[in-house]
């Protein structure tokens, strides 16, 4: 039975799971991941009461002005180490300290912790600003959305759905969220480049997940019956997975790259497959199935993606990896990049879409063949 509320939470949460996404894909594109050093409290506070003001200036605490002269040498001595480490942030010794503007403004890039600050002189205060606070909490408070919306799904899902498979998906789902919450923290707590690529190869199988949950609570996919030839479901079915498992793994190896610098040959290599197989998805799609719009809008929608998606990848190539990308400035490379990130994640749910859609109405299609030869053969 077709419950609309629970379709529409279900939809819901997919969004927000999408908006945490490209969150997420700013985060990393501006390096911003351990702005926040502690989890799950926000330096020292309780996530939810961390003060907006700081949140947006990224402003951390003041430290003594006479340390100034430490910081025109670029030498991080032990006072100033200690008085940046107050509030019990950490500071590797080999900070890499830059003035910006000589006498009131120095960058400290802390490659180690993979931090960046910035301090700005006040009057008699040198204040501390740490780059990147507003995307990482955001990132967190959204990830928080998420998980009370899920719960709130699979709660529903138990109450009014009765298809014991829903029951346990949505219980997967909750157990999903919570593991992905968890990641992200132990990324922070641990500084682990490895836990980044898993948490964030997980986040978008999550969102498939979410995405998937939304389709089974659909009208369409409770009421609709149709129809496709039995002799294409195979080629159909085992063209829509391939392509959908070649998404994913061009994920996977696009985390590493983000994260570790590595794999480039990879994820273009997965790219070109990608392209091939979509390419083959549509022209059998449009070949046997144009009448049949649950089949041909996907597969539209994927190829219209799969375009702009190339595009922005080419973008990120020349931002990132050739000399080009230095003329780039750094609002227009961190839009491509986390661009590239949320067109990607849109190109796997529709994938995702019309390889349920596929499976589904295949089955079926292949009933009602069947039924149809047992009844040509009664009748003979």
């Amino acid at each position: 039975m077709y419950h609309p509320w629970l379709h529409r939470l279900a939809v819901l949460t997919a969004v927000t799971t999408f908006i945490l996404i490209c969150m997420g894909g700013l985060v990393t594109s501006t390096d911003s991941g351990l702005a926040v050093p502690d989890w799950p409290t926000t330096f020292g506070y309780n996530m939810f009461l961390y003060p907006l003001s700081q949140t947006v200036s990224g402003f951390l605490f003041s430290i003594d002005s006479n340390l100034q002269a430490d910081l025109d040498k670029g030498n991080l001595s032990v006072g100033l180490q200690k008085a940046l480490e107050k509030n019990e942030i950490s500071i590797s010794k080999n900070v890499i300290i830059s003035t910006e503007q000589q006498g009131s403004r120095w960058k400290l890039a802390d490659k180690a912790n993979e931090r960046t600050y910035t301090l700005i002189k006040s009057g008699e205060r040198l204040d501390v600003y740490v780059h990147g606070v507003l995307y990482e909490h955001s990132h967190r408070l959204i990830g928080s959305i998420v998980g009370l919306l899920t719960i709130a799904l699979m709660v529903s899902i138990w109450a009014k759905d009765a298809r014991k498979w829903m029951k346990w998906l949505g219980v997967i789902a909750l157990v999903a969220v919570i593991a992905q919450g968890v990641m992200g923290g132990l990324r922070v707590t641990n500084l682990s480049r490895v836990l980044a690529i898993i948490h964030a190869c997980f986040a978008q199988a999550f969102f498939g997940l979410i995405a998937s949950l939304a389709l089974f609570t659909s009208r369409s996919w409770l009421q609709t019956s149709v129809k496709i030839e039995a002799t294409d479901t195979a080629r159909l079915r085992r063209l829509a997975l391939i392509t959908l498992v070649l998404i994913y793994l061009q994920f996977i190896f696009g985390a590493i790259l983000r994260h570790a610098g590595e794999r480039l040959d990879a994820h273009l290599l997965f790219a070109g497959l990608v392209t091939v197989h979509i390419f083959l998805l549509l022209r059998r799609t449009l070949k046997n199935h144009l009448e049949n719009q649950t089949f041909v809008r996907p597969a539209l929608l994927l190829s219209g993606l799969l375009v702009v998606q190339l595009a922005l990848g080419f973008g990120a190539y020349l931002a990132e990896f050739t000399a080009f990308g230095r003329g780039i400035s750094p609002v227009a490379g961190v839009t491509i990049t986390t661009a590239h990130v949320a067109i990607g994640a849109l190109m796997l749910i529709v994938s995702v879409i019309l390889t349920l859609n596929v499976f589904q109405f295949a089955s079926r299609s292949e009933v009602v063949t069947s039924r149809g030869l047992v009844s040509d053969e009664v009748s003979a």
